[in-house]
């Protein structure tokens, strides 16, 4: 809860930063990013900073290529890429999704932490600073194509503990993670999706 009302209040990063010192922050985070799990929050909020909605659930990451994004509540949805593909499951439905995982998660805020390439090719990086309990960083995205237009990182203890993400209508998803374990050996079927007998499939895979 402490990192959740910490997000709401970064809404502009402050001049004269060091943002050298950001890059170097965010890069070994990234780095050490690797086979992770995580309980996560999420929070959808209109322009208004009115909640819209709130969800939370599991990830599990295994780089390159591999997760497994949970949503518990307050409906299930279990989205995995196994390395080829990317299968959405929307368990109310009964429906499942799946498409090719570059075409589904080009533009996706995961390819941040799923990525092992210098987070500044696709991202000028800012200094925000520490903020109470993390030291956060803003990413300003230089390819015009992507969902968000402006990506907070918060960071503590060499790990990203929170996310923010915003988009040109002014809305926020803010995610925190928590219980964070990296150096995780999974078991090769958390990222495996077999449809079940009888739901929709849309797309194609297998």
């Amino acid at each position: 809860m402490k990192y959740l009302i910490l997000l709401l209040a970064l809404t502009v990063a402050p001049a004269g930063a060091d943002d050298e010192d950001a890059t170097q922050r965010l890069r070994a985070a990234l780095k050490n990013m690797d086979n992770l799990t995580a309980d996560f929050k999420q929070t959808l909020r209109d322009e208004d900073k009115k909640i819209v909605q709130q969800s939370r659930g599991t990830l599990a990451l295994q780089r390159p290529g591999k997760f497994a994004w949970i949503y518990l509540e307050p409906f299930e949805q279990r989205i995995i890429a196994d390395g080829k593909e990317l299968w959405i499951y929307d368990v109310e439905l009964d429906q499942v999704t799946v498409k090719p995982m570059d075409a589904g998660l080009s533009n996706a805020p995961i390819m941040i932490l799923m990525k092992k390439s210098d987070v500044t090719r696709e991202f000028v990086v800012r200094e925000v600073g520490q903020r109470k309990f993390l030291y956060w960083v803003e990413l300003e995205p230089q390819a015009t194509d992507l969902e968000y237009n402006r990506i907070f990182i918060g960071l503590e203890d060499g790990s990203v503990r929170a996310m923010e993400l915003q988009d040109q209508f002014g809305q926020s998803t803010q995610i925190v993670f928590e219980n964070l374990r990296v150096g995780v050996v999974h078991n090769p079927a958390v990222f495996k999706f077999v449809p079940p007998p009888g739901v929709d499939v849309y797309g194609v895979g297998g």
